[in-house]
């Protein structure tokens, strides 16, 4: 499934899903805790405890900072730090 405007907030996914059987296309969606975490060319995709969500760089609603982090961590390897990433406006 495809996440658009998204972000991640206190290890879960946040965005809109496209792609899914049990949700509307476009549907604003808060996912299940994150598992692991692999980004490549501006490509993340994310394992959580019930699926697997793709989300692009480009539609990330968070701030640079948090981004990076993000791309810094998964890139590394470390799946389960870049899951326990608590993300929130203000920061």
């Amino acid at each position: 499934m495809k996440l658009t405007n998204w972000k991640m907030e206190n290890g879960e996914l946040i965005g809109c899903v496209f792609g899914s059987k049990q949700f509307k296309k476009g549907t604003y969606v808060h996912t299940s805790r994150v598992i692991s975490t692999v980004y490549d060319d501006g490509l993340f995709l994310f394992r959580t405890e019930h699926s697997i969500y793709e989300g692009m760089a480009t539609e990330f609603i968070g701030t640079e900072v948090e981004l990076n982090q993000l791309i810094e961590n998964a890139e590394k390897g470390e799946r389960q730090t870049t899951a326990q990433i608590n993300f929130e406006r203000g920061q």
